[in-house]
């Protein structure tokens, strides 16, 4: 066969493959919408995350922050097309030898098997994507179908060129390509927009004691969070333990219940960044849970799953020595919100988020510990929140006029409380007292002001330094969030003009 007309049909297949895996991305994300099916992106996001090195991972988080999943999600979907691409690129090749009207059909065949029965199941929707329901499959051949169809479109026919059908297909491809990107766009870009320029801790310039739930900061692993019913949800407490238990959402509200003052901090939460948040939790203690199903002596952690297959671990001697650790179900006096972990999340005070599992399914008593999802990728396992210390204003970059300026932000040292905060305007030479209010609980931050005198025009580096409630200093040493959490002191440059 001549080199260059394999070259030149590959090149065309490749071509027509492509506009129709932006058809069936397109569809795909269209049928997630109206028929719940789950898109591949969505399905291949933990897999990937899986073979992730942990420290490669944690500099794209450094590095990217939120719009981290949504680069994720746009790669996936570039990777998808362009495979679909080669499929009709193969396609086109085979037809030189292969001339029928069905050959693009069979390719088509071909890309359904791959996704059905491979991926699907390397996405925990098993075999065809069976554990989604009975109809994952067919609408999956459907998606396919439509696929070879624009494959068969762009097939090129044998015997003489069709001038007519030439002049029809022209328009078809641009009219295809147009509506597929529009509906991309229309169900994407508002929350990929979202999540990059508007996340929610991006709402308050100057921190208040109690963060407004609008405004509390919202980390996931997914790209879709789980949607729970609370009519149908039930806690279940068993593994090592003589009486297990399974309590429906009214079962649980009945149970004594406490209400704590709490600050929750990501992990990935960079120095001076906004993942911290602060806000009122009520719920059961995860002590009394554990004591209500009668923990065997072999039962020495306690192990967390939640709807979306998070998983966590606890050694059952910190849950007995932390009252404070709770199965929270409101916030801020009302339900919790879905977005954080409705209808029960684990709430560990001094502890990173990653440590709380939201949208909670099930406790278990074990006879070791369970690897935590962010742990299996490297992530500390005990995971201790520590001290640090932001600017709320001025900000980084800010020009201020001569004079007195507020300086004001927020420390944090998890259950150990703060002590002292300091701040430095000649980049950590001199460091300067600074007052703070009482926490509102032993687990919340402080909030912090300060006025300097700007008598001088120039630029300026302001530092600002926690120590906590033992007396240690918090850290200058500049690290990144993996494996334990960022550290170093949150440094601004500000100029002071007339």
């Amino acid at each position: 066969m001549n080199t260059p007309i394999r070259r030149q049909a590959a090149l065309h297949g490749f071509g027509w493959g492509c506009l129709a895996g932006l058809v069936l991305v397109a569809l795909m994300y269209l049928a997630g919408q109206v028929l719940g099916l789950r898109p591949l992106p969505q399905l291949l996001n933990e897999p990937l995350l899986a073979i992730m090195p942990g420290f490669v991972f944690g500099f794209l988080i450094d590095t990217l922050q939120h719009a981290g999943k949504v680069v994720e999600e746009f790669g996936l979907i570039v990777a998808m097309i362009f495979f679909l691409g080669l499929l009709g690129g193969a396609s086109s090749v085979a037809g030189l030898r292969w001339r029928s009207q069905y050959q693009p059909l069979a390719f088509a065949a071909a890309g359904w098997l791959i996704v059905a029965g491979a991926l699907l199941p390397v996405g925990a929707a098993g075999f065809l994507g069976l554990a989604d329901g009975p109809a994952t499959p067919v609408m999956w051949a459907v998606l396919f179908a439509v696929y070879g169809v624009i494959l068969q479109m762009g097939h090129a026919p044998s015997g003489p060129v069709d001038t007519g059908r030439r002049r029809l297909l022209g328009g078809i491809p641009l009219t295809l390509g147009a509506v597929s990107l529009g509906l991309l766009a229309k169900r994407l870009i508002p929350d990929w927009y979202q999540a990059i320029f508007k996340p929610a801790e991006s709402g308050l310039r100057v921190s208040t004691e109690v963060t407004p739930i609008d405004n509390f900061y919202v980390v996931s692993k997914n790209f879709a969070d789980p949607s729970v019913d609370a009519s149908g949800w039930a806690l279940n407490v068993g593994g090592l333990v003589n009486q297990p238990l399974k309590l429906s959402v009214e079962q649980l509200r009945a149970l004594p219940a406490v209400t704590e003052y709490v600050t929750m901090e990501c992990v990935s939460n960079l120095v001076g960044g906004g993942l911290m948040s602060t806000a009122s939790f009520a719920g059961v203690r995860l002590k009394d849970l554990v004591a209500m199903a009668g923990p065997t002596a072999q039962g020495t952690w306690v192990g967390f799953t939640a709807r979306d297959g998070y998983t966590e671990s606890i050694p059952r001697s910190l849950v007995d020595g932390a009252p404070e650790i709770l199965i929270a179900y409101d916030m801020d006096g009302a339900p919790i919100p879905m977005a954080h972990g409705f209808p029960a999340r684990v709430l560990i005070p001094g502890h990173y988020g990653m440590k709380g599992p939201k949208w909670l399914d099930r406790i278990d008593l074990v006879s070791h510990e369970a690897g935590g999802y962010w742990e299996q990728q490297g992530w500390d396992h005990n995971a201790v929140i520590k001290t640090t210390a932001r600017f709320d204003v001025p900000r980084d970059g800010d020009v201020v006029k001569l004079g007195a300026q507020q300086l004001a932000g927020v420390a944090f040292a998890g259950t150990r409380g703060i002590s002292a905060v300091e701040f430095s305007t000649d980049g950590g030479k001199t460091w300067n007292a600074a007052s703070f209010n009482p926490p509102l609980s032993a687990y919340t931050w402080v909030l912090w002001g300060a006025t300097w005198n700007a008598n001088s025009e120039g630029s300026y580096q302001l530092q600002v330094r926690a120590t906590d409630g033992s007396g240690a200093q918090q850290t200058s040493q500049v690290s990144a969030s993996y494996p334990n959490g960022a550290a170093g002191y949150h440094t601004i440059h500000v100029d002071v003009s007339k």
